[in-house]
């Protein structure tokens, strides 16, 4: 029999706003698989604003809050309900991108509820009862943020890092100013929370974000492609041959956010300026808060790798062509919105969190692992996923879902 009367572990509570998305899903699960390096365990709450997902986070063992982000006082009240103090806070939500005046008001709406829920976890209930806990904020943007790099082999090639200057196309702008404002705020004395800005590569993965747009391109290529039945089927691109398709799997990326919030929260070591012999706070919070981390697979892939996969796994006998122009294209394929996908040329460097966190992507590449990450997408799309429909929508014009929450 173990030992009974050891004291209780006491939760490390984490929030998740958007915690029913495709990036907040991850996420939520990542904290509840984690250790916390202490006698104490991941507590998680998802925040979401339609009650009918919420059965969706208590079957993950996610606890959720149902509130709408319009009404800071009532979402606040329905928060803070649960819990005072909040060691994490996770923003993974994702506006309508129609409007960029209501997706600033969506991002305004974020911040102000930060702000709110960090006043009532750094204050000291009267009578004493309690400490007070600085939220740490892990706040999503995303490396399209820096823009486009050179293609694979160009001399002038470099990878993105996080110091780089930020040139977004304009359908991520708003997100990216909201990100650099909690920024900002953050760094005001009284702001009382620390937020570290996260920027992830395109993700993969079970229901497949915008690499699920791949596979719906093939998918759609091969069906226009039956009646040529007397000749090899080949698998056209518009895109350069050497366009850098740099991605992460879905779990490795919220395994990110994990190592980030551990090292934070656990971390409190520090080391030796061999040149001036003083300590230097090097790691844990010091080394996190106010700070702009990228995450991105351990390597890249090209599209001719991607392209050579997809004709393989769609069973393009005649593989795949590259550089076509607009009128070698069949006419029912939708190649200009998957310019987004396969022309979007962009090598990221994640040194800068392996080297602090210690955090490793472990899951195959997209095109290693085509077939599984095909088969995982076929069934959340025959299972009606939202997130399959949302990034449908997008790849035809439509920007106007909702957030993820």
């Amino acid at each position: 029999m173990g030992n009974t009367s050891a004291s209780s572990p006491q939760p490390v509570r984490v929030l998740v706003i958007g915690a029913n998305g495709y990036l907040g899903s991850a996420i939520s699960c990542a904290f509840l698989r984690a250790a916390t390096l202490t006698s104490s365990y991941f507590q998680v709450y998802g925040l979401v604003r339609r009650a009918s997902t919420a059965r969706a986070l208590a079957i993950q063992e996610v606890i959720p809050i149902v509130g709408p982000l319009s009404d800071i006082g009532s979402v606040s009240q329905a928060v803070l309900f649960h819990s005072r103090t909040w060691d994490v806070i996770v923003n993974c939500t994702e506006p309508s991108k129609s409007d960029p005046v209501a997706e600033a008001q969506h991002w305004h709406d974020v911040l102000a509820l930060v702000r709110s829920l960090a006043e009532a976890s750094t204050s000291i209930p009267s009578g004493g009862g309690g400490k007070a806990v600085t939220p740490l904020v892990l706040w999503s943007s995303g490396c399209k943020d820096y823009g486009t790099t050179k293609l694979h082999g160009d001399l002038e090639l470099k990878p993105h890092t996080e110091s780089d200057p930020l040139n977004p196309p304009d359908v991520v702008r708003c997100r990216m100013e909201g990100a650099l404002r909690a920024l900002q705020v953050a760094e005001e004395a009284s702001a009382g929370f620390d937020v570290v800005v996260v920027r992830a590569s395109p993700v993969c993965g079970y229901s497949g974000s915008y690499y699920g747009a791949a596979l719906e391109y093939a998918a759609a290529f091969a069906a226009s492609e039956k009646e040529n039945v007397n000749e090899a089927k080949v698998l056209k691109f518009t895109a350069d041959t050497n366009t850098i398709m740099h991605g992460v799997h879905v779990n490795d990326c919220a395994d990110a956010y994990v190592a980030l919030a551990r090292t934070a929260l656990f971390d409190n070591g520090d080391s030796l300026d061999e040149r001036t012999g003083n300590r230097m706070l090097t790691h844990g919070r010091a080394a996190i808060a106010g700070q702009i981390f990228n995450i991105s697979g351990r390597r890249y892939e090209t599209l001719t790798e991607v392209g050579a996969a997809l004709a393989a796994e769609y069973g393009f006998t005649g593989g795949s062509q590259f550089n076509v122009s607009a009128d070698n294209m069949p006419e029912h394929v939708n190649y200009q919105s998957s310019e987004f996908v396969f022309g979007y040329s962009q090598w990221v460097s994640s040194e800068k969190i392996r080297a602090l966190t210690g955090w490793r992507d472990k899951r195959p590449l997209f095109s290693e692992n085509i077939h599984v990450y095909r088969l995982a997408y076929q069934a959340a799309k025959d299972l009606g996923s939202e997130n399959v429909e949302r990034i449908r929508k997008r790849m035809t014009g439509n920007w106007r879902d909702e957030w993820n929450c």
